[in-house]
């Protein structure tokens, strides 16, 4: 039931985002580098899950650390702090952070980092790690 709840959030914000005209980047075969999302902290950001390719599938699961720690707050759009979530396409929370690849300064940003626009995975943890609008920064890491 629980499952069921969160297909029909999902459809709905994905169906939302692409009436804005948004693609959402979807996943490549086999697996790559990591993302590591960390919450910044008023003394030191901790650790709270990891963003990966898996068989055709983007995951994110939260650091088992993290998600023992009381008190610790999930990402809204990943309530369960012991579920891994699996999508073909990037969830919107991650999607919006990747910048226009029609900007002049996007493009040059990608060519000084040598990232071609569909390394999704590069383009989050190397230029879109951090963001105004939430307490979240990304750190890419190589695959493990």
């Amino acid at each position: 039931m629980k499952t069921k709840r969160i297909e029909t959030r999902w459809a709905a914000i994905i169906d939302q985002v692409k009436s804005w005209g948004m693609r959402l980047p979807r996943a490549g075969e086999g697996s790559g580098p990591r993302v590591l999302v960390f919450r910044q902290g008023s003394t030191a950001d901790a650790l709270v899950g990891v963003l990966w390719q898996e068989s055709g599938e983007f995951v994110f699961k939260y650091d088992p650390q993290y998600a023992s720690t009381k008190g610790a707050e999930p990402i809204s759009a990943f309530p369960d702090l012991e579920e891994e979530y699996r999508s073909k396409e990037l969830w919107p929370f991650f999607a919006v952070r990747i910048p226009p690849r029609d900007r002049q300064d996007v493009r040059e940003a990608l060519a000084k980092l040598s990232l071609r626009p569909e390394q999704t995975l590069e383009v989050l943890g190397k230029l879109a790690r951090r963001t105004i609008s939430n307490p979240y920064t990304l750190k890419f890491a190589e695959a493990a």
